[in-house]
């Protein structure tokens, strides 16, 4: 079992960063249903900023967990 620098198991870390990934990715969501319906502007404003950014960072964390999780998988196979 692999372990990366804080000393937990690859595994588990990209877990969490998938988790993460799909929670950020239902906040963005949460702001698109919120919007438009919103009769504040300022405050429809900020949600629409919020939830462009967390769009932006979940699916950055979700590939990048999927992406180790192939690089896993190919590092352990065995060639011929």
């Amino acid at each position: 079992m692999t372990q990366d620098t804080a000393g937990f198991p690859a595994e588990t870390r990209t877990v969490a960063m998938r988790l993460t990934g799909i929670a950020l990715l239902w906040v963005a969501l949460s702001a698109l249903v919120y919007v438009p319906g919103s009769n504040d502007v300022a405050k429809a404003t900020i949600v629409a900023i919020a939830g462009f950014a967390s769009f932006a960072v979940g699916l950055s964390l979700f590939a990048d967990a999927l992406k180790r999780d192939i690089i896993a998988k190919l590092g352990r196979k065995q060639p011929g």
